[in-house]
């Protein structure tokens, strides 16, 4: 499960990664060192064949839901079933996207304790996670946008502090993935983990378990680094 996340770059960074400079509609972003699910953070989607940036909520909310609560246990699509899952499949059909992170926050199980680590680009680059959007109309008719984050089974890097990690595209998969007609066979192919040598980790403090807490000095390593 990938529960929480940090965003530390700015508009610039990603008209520039993602958009080939084009301006954004975005405005300034304010960086974050704990991403949570219900939170509104950037993503990346293709609309009418052109690329564009917008902020969506955290927790996918499938266009027949009753309620929005619903996304709170939706931040997530396992690879392995994203294609069948009914609150996923039409998602993963038609309504592909890319969520840009700084990096990711996992927690290892040790005896009772929860350790929280930082992983992210050993380069520092963005990271762009796979992911799944939706738009969901409240009683009153009002929109609300969703994303999901889809996770696969950890690599070898992973596996000693957790058993799933994000699927991470690389920049040459990202068209593929957010094109309306890629074929679905083509679709499964990036749903793996990423290479080994992509990453780099370090522990960090339990106070990142509190959404309440956001402050650079969270992301400060506390252990040794794994790399």
């Amino acid at each position: 499960m990938c529960g929480r996340a940090y965003a530390l770059f700015t508009e610039a960074d990603l008209a520039t990664r993602y958009l080939q400079g084009r301006p954004t509609t975005l405005g300034e972003l304010t960086p974050t060192a704990n991403l949570a699910p219900t939170q509104r953070t950037p993503v990346v989607r293709e609309v009418d064949g052109v690329r564009e940036l917008t902020r969506l909520r955290w927790g996918l909310v499938p266009s027949w839901a009753k309620e929005l609560k619903i996304g709170a246990s939706m931040i997530n699509a396992r690879a392995e079933t994203v294609a069948e899952k009914p609150s996923f499949r039409a998602a993963f059909r038609q309504r592909r996207c890319i969520v840009p992170l700084s990096g990711f926050i996992e927690f290892q199980r040790d005896g009772t304790r929860k350790r929280p680590f930082a992983i992210a680009r050993a380069d520092r680059a963005i990271l762009s996670v796979a992911g799944l959007w939706e738009r969901w109309v409240d009683p009153a008719g009002g929109e609300v946008e969703t994303f999901a984050v889809i996770t696969t089974e950890a690599n070898r890097f992973m596996a000693p502090i957790h058993d799933r990690m994000p699927v991470i595209l690389e920049p040459g998969d990202e068209d593929t993935w957010l094109r309306a007609d890629t074929e679905s066979a083509a679709l499964h192919a990036l749903l793996a983990p990423c290479a080994e040598g992509r990453l780099t980790a370090h522990e960090i403090s339990p106070l990142i378990n509190s959404p309440r807490n956001d402050a650079p000095e969270l992301l400060a390593p506390v252990g040794d680094a794994r790399a």
